[in-house]
Protein backbone atom coordinates (compact mmCIF):
# COMPACT_ATOMS: atom_id res chain seq x y z
CA UNK A 1 0.00 0.00 0.00
CA UNK A 2 1.27 3.48 -0.88
CA UNK A 3 2.29 5.54 2.15
CA UNK A 4 -0.03 8.32 0.93
CA UNK A 5 -3.02 5.97 1.09
CA UNK A 6 -2.02 4.60 4.49
CA UNK A 7 -1.66 8.16 5.79
CA UNK A 8 -5.13 9.09 4.49
CA UNK A 9 -6.74 6.09 6.21
CA UNK A 10 -4.89 6.83 9.42
CA UNK A 11 -6.05 10.45 9.53
CA UNK A 12 -9.58 9.67 8.42
CA UNK A 13 -9.92 7.42 11.47
CA UNK A 14 -8.31 9.97 13.79
CA UNK A 15 -10.63 12.73 12.66
CA UNK A 16 -13.74 10.57 13.03
CA UNK A 17 -12.72 9.38 16.50
CA UNK A 18 -12.03 12.99 17.50
CA UNK A 19 -15.49 13.91 16.24
CA UNK A 20 -17.07 11.32 18.52
CA UNK A 21 -15.03 12.38 21.54
CA UNK A 22 -15.79 16.08 21.15
CA UNK A 23 -19.51 15.44 20.59
CA UNK A 24 -19.71 13.30 23.74
CA UNK A 25 -17.85 15.93 25.71
CA UNK A 26 -20.17 18.67 24.46
CA UNK A 27 -23.28 16.66 25.26
CA UNK A 28 -22.28 15.72 28.76
CA UNK A 29 -21.01 19.23 29.58
CA UNK A 30 -24.28 20.67 28.34
CA UNK A 31 -26.19 18.27 30.60
CA UNK A 32 -23.92 19.28 33.51
CA UNK A 33 -24.55 22.94 32.75
CA UNK A 34 -28.30 22.34 32.77
CA UNK A 35 -28.13 20.31 36.01
CA UNK A 36 -25.96 22.83 37.92
CA UNK A 37 -26.39 20.87 41.11
CA UNK A 38 -24.86 23.61 43.26
CA UNK A 39 -21.53 22.20 44.40
CA UNK A 40 -19.71 23.17 41.22
CA UNK A 41 -19.77 26.55 39.52
CA UNK A 42 -19.87 25.17 35.98
CA UNK A 43 -18.35 26.84 32.94
CA UNK A 44 -16.91 25.75 29.57
CA UNK A 45 -13.35 26.99 30.11
CA UNK A 46 -11.64 23.56 30.35
CA UNK A 47 -13.34 22.35 27.14
CA UNK A 48 -12.45 25.51 25.24
CA UNK A 49 -8.85 25.48 26.45
CA UNK A 50 -8.26 21.88 25.36
CA UNK A 51 -10.23 21.72 22.12
CA UNK A 52 -9.68 25.24 20.70
CA UNK A 53 -6.90 27.75 20.16
CA UNK A 54 -8.92 30.72 21.34
CA UNK A 55 -7.11 33.49 23.25
CA UNK A 56 -7.85 33.67 27.00
CA UNK A 57 -10.14 36.70 26.69
CA UNK A 58 -12.29 34.92 24.10
CA UNK A 59 -12.43 31.78 26.26
CA UNK A 60 -13.66 33.92 29.15
CA UNK A 61 -16.29 35.54 26.95
CA UNK A 62 -17.72 32.24 25.74
CA UNK A 63 -17.25 30.17 28.90
CA UNK A 64 -20.74 30.68 30.36
CA UNK A 65 -22.74 30.78 27.14
CA UNK A 66 -23.56 27.19 26.22
CA UNK A 67 -25.31 28.02 22.95
CA UNK A 68 -22.37 30.07 21.69
CA UNK A 69 -19.95 27.31 22.67
CA UNK A 70 -21.99 24.77 20.70
CA UNK A 71 -22.12 27.00 17.64
CA UNK A 72 -18.36 27.57 17.78
CA UNK A 73 -17.44 23.94 18.49
CA UNK A 74 -19.78 22.36 15.93
CA UNK A 75 -20.42 24.79 13.08
CA UNK A 76 -17.82 27.58 13.05
CA UNK A 77 -15.82 27.42 9.81
CA UNK A 78 -13.03 29.54 11.31
CA UNK A 79 -12.46 26.94 14.05
CA UNK A 80 -10.12 24.29 12.66
CA UNK A 81 -11.31 21.89 15.35
CA UNK A 82 -15.04 22.39 14.79
CA UNK A 83 -17.03 19.24 14.07
CA UNK A 84 -17.95 20.56 10.62
CA UNK A 85 -14.28 21.06 9.73
CA UNK A 86 -13.09 17.80 11.28
CA UNK A 87 -15.64 15.70 9.39
CA UNK A 88 -14.73 17.67 6.26
CA UNK A 89 -11.08 16.68 6.73
CA UNK A 90 -12.09 13.05 7.31
CA UNK A 91 -14.14 13.17 4.09
CA UNK A 92 -11.20 14.55 2.08
CA UNK A 93 -8.87 11.87 3.43
CA UNK A 94 -11.44 9.20 2.58
CA UNK A 95 -11.79 10.64 -0.93
CA UNK A 96 -8.02 10.28 -1.36
CA UNK A 97 -8.20 6.61 -0.37
CA UNK A 98 -11.56 5.83 -1.96
CA UNK A 99 -10.28 2.75 -3.79
CA UNK A 100 -9.26 1.26 -0.43
CA UNK A 101 -12.50 1.76 1.51
CA UNK A 102 -15.90 0.24 0.94
CA UNK A 103 -18.68 2.10 -0.83
CA UNK A 104 -20.73 1.93 2.37
CA UNK A 105 -17.98 3.58 4.41
CA UNK A 106 -17.60 6.43 1.92
CA UNK A 107 -21.37 6.94 1.89
CA UNK A 108 -21.59 7.04 5.71
CA UNK A 109 -18.92 9.77 5.95
CA UNK A 110 -20.46 11.71 3.06
CA UNK A 111 -23.88 11.52 4.72
CA UNK A 112 -22.38 12.84 7.98
CA UNK A 113 -20.74 15.73 6.13
CA UNK A 114 -23.94 16.67 4.31
CA UNK A 115 -25.92 16.54 7.56
CA UNK A 116 -23.49 18.96 9.24
CA UNK A 117 -23.87 21.37 6.34
CA UNK A 118 -27.66 21.30 6.42
CA UNK A 119 -28.67 24.90 7.33
CA UNK A 120 -31.54 23.59 9.45
CA UNK A 121 -29.24 21.71 11.84
CA UNK A 122 -27.78 24.83 13.47
CA UNK A 123 -31.30 26.17 14.02
CA UNK A 124 -31.83 23.34 16.54
CA UNK A 125 -29.83 25.42 19.04
CA UNK A 126 -32.23 28.36 18.75
CA UNK A 127 -35.17 25.96 19.10
CA UNK A 128 -33.76 24.60 22.38
CA UNK A 129 -33.07 21.16 20.87
CA UNK A 130 -29.35 21.02 21.67
CA UNK A 131 -29.41 17.58 23.31
CA UNK A 132 -31.46 16.09 20.46
CA UNK A 133 -29.04 17.59 17.92
CA UNK A 134 -25.94 16.26 19.72
CA UNK A 135 -27.48 12.81 20.17
CA UNK A 136 -28.28 12.70 16.45
CA UNK A 137 -24.70 13.58 15.52
CA UNK A 138 -23.31 10.96 17.92
CA UNK A 139 -25.61 8.37 16.33
CA UNK A 140 -24.29 9.44 12.93
CA UNK A 141 -20.78 8.63 14.13
CA UNK A 142 -21.96 5.27 15.46
CA UNK A 143 -23.35 4.50 12.01
CA UNK A 144 -19.92 5.19 10.53
CA UNK A 145 -18.20 3.04 13.18
CA UNK A 146 -20.61 0.14 12.60
CA UNK A 147 -20.23 0.36 8.83
CA UNK A 148 -16.42 0.32 9.18
CA UNK A 149 -16.59 -2.70 11.48
CA UNK A 150 -18.79 -4.86 9.25
CA UNK A 151 -17.67 -3.84 5.75
CA UNK A 152 -13.92 -3.10 5.80
CA UNK A 153 -11.59 -5.98 4.84
CA UNK A 154 -9.04 -6.92 7.51
CA UNK A 155 -5.96 -6.02 5.48
CA UNK A 156 -3.34 -3.30 5.61
CA UNK A 157 -5.94 -0.55 5.32
CA UNK A 158 -7.77 -1.87 8.37
CA UNK A 159 -4.54 -1.81 10.38
CA UNK A 160 -3.74 1.81 9.51
CA UNK A 161 -7.33 2.86 10.13
CA UNK A 162 -7.23 1.34 13.60
CA UNK A 163 -3.85 2.84 14.44
CA UNK A 164 -5.44 6.25 13.93
CA UNK A 165 -8.58 5.26 15.82
CA UNK A 166 -6.89 4.04 18.99
CA UNK A 167 -4.25 6.78 19.14
CA UNK A 168 -7.00 9.40 18.98
CA UNK A 169 -9.23 7.49 21.40
CA UNK A 170 -6.44 7.36 23.99
CA UNK A 171 -5.86 11.11 23.64
CA UNK A 172 -9.59 11.87 23.87
CA UNK A 173 -10.02 9.73 27.00
CA UNK A 174 -7.12 11.56 28.63
CA UNK A 175 -8.63 14.89 27.55
CA UNK A 176 -12.05 14.06 29.01
CA UNK A 177 -10.49 13.01 32.33
CA UNK A 178 -8.37 16.16 32.29
CA UNK A 179 -11.43 18.37 31.78
CA UNK A 180 -13.63 16.76 34.42
CA UNK A 181 -10.95 16.33 37.10
CA UNK A 182 -9.60 19.84 36.58
CA UNK A 183 -12.95 21.09 37.89
CA UNK A 184 -12.17 19.48 41.25
CA UNK A 185 -8.43 20.28 41.31
CA UNK A 186 -7.51 16.68 40.30
CA UNK A 187 -8.53 15.44 43.74
CA UNK A 188 -9.15 11.68 43.38
CA UNK A 189 -10.82 11.61 46.79
CA UNK A 190 -13.16 14.51 46.14
CA UNK A 191 -16.67 13.53 47.31
CA UNK A 192 -18.35 15.24 44.34
CA UNK A 193 -22.05 14.75 43.78
CA UNK A 194 -23.47 11.68 42.04
CA UNK A 195 -24.63 13.53 38.88
CA UNK A 196 -21.09 14.84 38.33
CA UNK A 197 -19.49 11.38 38.24
CA UNK A 198 -22.43 9.89 36.34
CA UNK A 199 -22.05 12.52 33.65
CA UNK A 200 -18.33 11.84 33.34
CA UNK A 201 -18.98 8.09 32.98
CA UNK A 202 -21.69 8.73 30.42
CA UNK A 203 -19.31 10.89 28.38
CA UNK A 204 -17.00 7.84 28.21
CA UNK A 205 -19.93 5.48 27.60
CA UNK A 206 -19.07 3.34 30.64
CA UNK A 207 -21.73 4.12 33.25
CA UNK A 208 -23.26 0.62 33.22
CA UNK A 209 -19.84 -1.05 33.27
CA UNK A 210 -18.87 1.05 36.29
CA UNK A 211 -22.00 0.03 38.22
CA UNK A 212 -21.29 -3.64 37.54
CA UNK A 213 -17.63 -3.45 38.52
CA UNK A 214 -17.71 -1.13 41.54
CA UNK A 215 -20.22 -1.70 44.31
CA UNK A 216 -19.33 1.21 46.60
CA UNK A 217 -21.09 4.02 44.74
CA UNK A 218 -19.65 6.71 42.51
CA UNK A 219 -16.13 7.74 43.55
CA UNK A 220 -13.49 9.69 41.68
CA UNK A 221 -10.72 7.17 42.31
CA UNK A 222 -12.79 4.32 40.87
CA UNK A 223 -13.78 6.42 37.85
CA UNK A 224 -10.11 7.12 37.09
CA UNK A 225 -9.21 3.45 37.66
CA UNK A 226 -11.79 2.33 35.11
CA UNK A 227 -10.87 4.91 32.47
CA UNK A 228 -7.10 4.47 32.80
CA UNK A 229 -6.30 0.96 33.95
CA UNK A 230 -9.20 -1.36 33.08
CA UNK A 231 -8.15 -3.48 30.05
CA UNK A 232 -11.73 -4.63 29.43
CA UNK A 233 -13.11 -1.12 28.92
CA UNK A 234 -12.74 -0.23 25.20
CA UNK A 235 -12.06 3.46 25.87
CA UNK A 236 -9.51 2.99 28.64
CA UNK A 237 -5.88 3.94 28.10
CA UNK A 238 -4.89 0.34 28.86
CA UNK A 239 -7.20 -1.05 26.17
CA UNK A 240 -6.11 1.50 23.55
CA UNK A 241 -2.46 0.61 24.13
CA UNK A 242 -3.27 -3.12 23.98
CA UNK A 243 -4.94 -2.69 20.57
CA UNK A 244 -2.10 -0.53 19.25
CA UNK A 245 0.40 -3.19 20.35
CA UNK A 246 -1.56 -5.91 18.53
CA UNK A 247 -1.69 -3.86 15.32
CA UNK A 248 2.06 -3.18 15.41
CA UNK A 249 2.62 -6.91 15.89
CA UNK A 250 0.58 -7.53 12.73
CA UNK A 251 2.54 -4.94 10.76
CA UNK A 252 5.84 -6.36 12.04
CA UNK A 253 5.20 -9.49 9.98
CA UNK A 254 5.08 -7.35 6.80
CA UNK A 255 7.58 -4.60 7.70
CA UNK A 256 9.95 -6.02 10.34
CA UNK A 257 12.63 -3.31 10.09
CA UNK A 258 10.21 -0.35 10.10
CA UNK A 259 8.17 -1.79 12.95
CA UNK A 260 10.98 -2.61 15.37
CA UNK A 261 11.33 0.94 16.81
CA UNK A 262 7.55 1.18 17.17
CA UNK A 263 7.42 -2.11 19.07
CA UNK A 264 9.82 -0.69 21.65
CA UNK A 265 7.85 2.53 22.05
CA UNK A 266 4.48 0.82 22.44
CA UNK A 267 6.03 -1.75 24.80
CA UNK A 268 7.26 1.03 27.10
CA UNK A 269 3.85 2.73 27.00
CA UNK A 270 1.99 -0.47 27.85
CA UNK A 271 4.33 -1.14 30.76
CA UNK A 272 3.78 2.41 32.03
CA UNK A 273 0.04 1.73 32.34
CA UNK A 274 -0.03 -2.00 33.10
CA UNK A 275 2.30 -1.66 36.08
CA UNK A 276 0.59 1.45 37.42
CA UNK A 277 -2.09 1.57 40.09
CA UNK A 278 -4.10 4.42 41.58
CA UNK A 279 -1.59 4.83 44.41
CA UNK A 280 1.33 5.38 42.03
CA UNK A 281 -0.79 7.69 39.85
CA UNK A 282 -1.73 9.71 42.94
CA UNK A 283 1.94 10.01 43.85
CA UNK A 284 2.82 11.37 40.41
CA UNK A 285 -0.34 13.48 40.31
CA UNK A 286 -3.29 12.79 38.01
CA UNK A 287 -2.67 15.94 35.96
CA UNK A 288 0.99 15.02 35.40
CA UNK A 289 0.10 11.43 34.55
CA UNK A 290 -2.56 12.40 31.99
CA UNK A 291 -0.34 15.08 30.44
CA UNK A 292 2.48 12.55 30.17
CA UNK A 293 0.22 9.96 28.54
CA UNK A 294 -1.03 12.43 25.93
CA UNK A 295 2.59 13.36 25.17
CA UNK A 296 3.40 9.64 24.79
CA UNK A 297 0.51 9.06 22.38
CA UNK A 298 1.65 12.02 20.26
CA UNK A 299 5.23 10.77 20.34
CA UNK A 300 4.10 7.35 19.15
CA UNK A 301 2.02 8.95 16.38
CA UNK A 302 5.03 10.98 15.20
CA UNK A 303 7.24 7.88 15.17
CA UNK A 304 4.54 6.06 13.22
CA UNK A 305 4.54 8.82 10.63
CA UNK A 306 8.31 8.72 10.24
CA UNK A 307 8.40 4.94 9.86
CA UNK A 308 5.33 4.27 7.71
CA UNK A 309 4.21 7.50 6.07
CA UNK A 310 7.59 9.05 5.18
CA UNK A 311 7.09 12.19 7.30
CA UNK A 312 10.21 14.31 7.70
Amino acid sequence: MLSRIADSLFWMARYMERTDGILRMLKINLITALDRSGQIDFNWQPVLKIFTNLPPEEVDRLSRNSDEVLRYMIFNKENDNSIRNIVGKARENTRGAQDHVTKELWESINEFYLKLNDPDLEKAIARGEQIVMLSGLINQYLLFAGVAEVTMPRGQGWNYLNLGKFIERGVITADILEIKFSNIAYDLNNPSDVPYWRNLLLSLNCYELYLKRYQGGLEGQNVADLAILNPQFPRSLAYCLFRLDRIIQNLTEEYPESSEPLKKIIGRLRAKVEFADMESISTVGLHNFLTGMKHDFYQFSNALGRNYFAYN
